[in-house]
């Protein structure tokens, strides 16, 4: 599987017109920018580029908590 984190990190810098070295994992989504409807068109393209479901709540604020979220996830689908 792609590096998440790298592949996360990398859609938010192009999104935002940034470069990747500015986008911390530990930053909040308002912390670098994001609204809750940018999180949600970027969660279309994660989506599609790491081939996986990403249902997100109010607890997933930050890239470490997606990227935590999304390797859940893909152990969930490893064992069903």
């Amino acid at each position: 599987m792609k590096d998440v984190k790298a592949t996360i990190i990398r859609i938010i810098a192009e999104y935002l017109d940034k470069d990747e070295q500015e986008i911390k994992g530990e930053s909040s989504f308002s912390e670098i920018g994001l609204d809750s409807l940018d999180i949600m068109e970027l969660v279309m393209q994660m989506q599609e580029e790491l081939d996986c479901k990403i249902e997100l709540s109010q607890e997933i604020t930050t890239i470490d908590a997606l990227c935590e979220l999304i390797g859940k996830g893909n152990e969930d689908k490893a064992s069903a």
